[in-house]
């Protein structure tokens, strides 16, 4: 969907991701993710910014529950959010689908907000959105290596401002970014509003899935599947969020 939110929108929207991106490491209790690259440590994610954002609490219920509604044909609640900032130099993520992601979540519809111009060489989404059903996962919950070789991929290169709605069977991945820009989007997840799944519904289970993951396999995870391909900064993470 190009050009999915106005310009004095944009304006603001890049306002808040600078201002979340100088939020220190660890210092958001759901996740202010860091990773290390060949510039030195970056900000790699923040999770459930709208929890502390009054900006993207707003663009959340507002303007992207509209487009979620009309892409599931039924009235849409989110139940996570985050920003995904990918820097010069920083890691993309294996094939996976959001379905498999998201404890107990149905109909899952995710619409990705371009914040900056998402093109290739800078690492944006790849997308096979023929896929309606959940493929064969390795042990580290992405899409076996083998079946995705098997899909017909697609770039979805991005304006900023363009939104990407990618449903929650659409396996989608993305490489490093090889450019000297930033790469950052804003990602909104959704579930029909009569499933009544609710952000405590998925953070309650996220924390737990993680941990529990990570104590079995030592992978360093920034969601419930261990997709992310970048290496991680070690921070203490805080019991409530230093910058509200």
């Amino acid at each position: 969907m190009h050009g999915a939110v106005d310009a004095h929108t944009l304006d603001a929207l890049t306002e808040w991701v600078e201002t979340v991106q100088r939020w220190p490491a660890g210092s958001h209790r759901f996740g202010q993710y860091a990773e290390e690259t060949d510039r030195g440590p970056v900000i790699c994610r923040t999770e459930n910014v709208s929890a502390c954002h009054a900006g993207f609490a707003k663009l959340v219920a507002g303007d992207l529950a509209a487009i979620a509604s009309s892409a599931l044909g039924a009235p849409a609640t989110a139940f996570k959010d985050k920003i995904n900032y990918k820097q010069p130099g920083g890691a993309g993520f294996r094939p996976h689908q959001d379905q498999v992601a998201y404890p107990g979540a149905r109909d899952v519809m995710s619409l990705l907000l371009a914040i900056d111009e998402c093109t290739v060489e800078s690492g944006c989404l790849w997308i096979a959105p023929q896929v309606d059903r959940e493929l064969a996962v390795d042990d580290r919950g992405v899409v076996r290596a083998d079946v995705a070789e098997s899909l017909e991929w697609q770039a979805a290169e991005l304006a900023p401002g363009d939104v990407l709605c990618i449903p929650g069977c659409a396996p989608h991945y993305s490489s490093a970014n090889a450019t000297d820009a930033q790469r950052r989007v804003f990602i909104a997840s959704y579930s029909p509003t009569r499933h009544d799944y609710t952000r405590d519904d998925y953070y309650g289970a996220r924390q737990a899935v993680m941990t529990d993951a990570t104590a079995r396999d030592g992978r360093f995870r920034i969601s419930t599947l261990a997709d992310f391909d970048g290496v991680e900064v070690a921070v203490s993470v805080a019991a409530g969020c230093t910058h509200s």
